[in-house]
């Protein structure tokens, strides 16, 4: 049964998520941090409320919000690769990082309180409560792209250890630097024990580095190198900065590069 919740928005409030498997759904929830909070979620073709599955958080870019996701990755795709195999059923989702999409910030403190268990992480419990989804050990997973990459880095760097593994696409968010290489500093210790895994991903065609010298990927490579802290940094060849030619480049293996990332949550959540 669904409800009318924001007539502007076409958004729809679920209720029930026995018709939502194997589909990429867009609702909201109320927080007591954020009050109406729209998101997505994707269920596995076969989800069962009774089943635990694996949660991989995405946060969106800059002028993005819950619907980004799903206007580049096709639910067939991901019914495609548990179907086949090619990874384990899987949740994912996302929540709007703020009403106003041109200045959203994913350190903000209501954006904690959703995603940090220690700030009550809102969504991460509903996640666990509506869909199983992220609460058997590491189990979360976080990736981003642009600004979203910034605010999974921010997560990484501040809050070692809180997910299984962490991906940024597309980071070129260069006011970020200072405060996160002192997040950085101030955990250095946690990171080298932690040695959560973190790979970071840049374009060659991206044009916040061709047009505006952003160095943000490239600088926080050689911060993470200097420090001794484990993570990979991939170059991607012929990769723009929009999240659709990250998600659809292939890789040297002849891999989808979306795949790719799902591969390399799920191998780090098995480690």
């Amino acid at each position: 049964m669904t409800t009318k919740l924001f007539p502007i928005d076409n958004i729809e409030f679920l209720r029930d998520f026995s018709e939502c498997k194997g589909k990429i759904n867009i609702s909201a929830f109320e927080s007591q941090s954020k009050s109406w909070v729209p998101y997505f979620v994707y269920l596995p073709p076969d989800w069962n409320p009774k089943t635990s599955y694996p949660l991989v958080l995405f946060l969106h870019g800059q002028g993005g919000d819950e619907g980004t996701f799903s206007k580049y990755v096709k639910a067939e795709q991901l019914n495609q690769w548990i179907n086949s195999g090619d990874i384990e059923p899987l949740v994912i989702a996302g929540i709007r990082g703020d009403n106003d999409r041109d200045n959203v910030q994913w350190f903000s403190e209501g954006n904690e309180c959703l995603l940090v268990d220690e700030k009550g992480g809102e969504f991460i419990k509903f996640c666990q409560n509506n869909f199983n989804a992220g609460d058997h050990g590491k189990q979360i997973s976080i990736e981003g792209h642009s600004r979203g990459a910034a605010g999974a880095i921010y997560y990484y760097l501040k809050y070692p250890g809180l997910f299984s593994s962490v991906l940024g696409m597309g980071y070129v968010s260069d006011y970020t630097l200072e405060n996160n290489f002192l997040l950085g500093w101030k955990n250095l210790e946690l990171l080298k024990r932690e040695k959560m895994p973190f790979r970071l991903e840049i374009g060659t065609e991206d044009s916040f580095v061709l047009n505006k010298d952003r160095r943000a990927s490239f600088e926080m490579h050689q911060f993470l190198k200097e420090n001794l802290i484990e993570h990979t940094f991939d170059i991607l060849h012929g990769v723009e900065h929009g999240f659709d030619t990250y998600w659809n480049y292939y890789t040297d293996e002849g891999m989808l590069n979306g795949l790719s990332h799902l591969k390399f949550h799920e191998r780090s959540r098995k480690k």
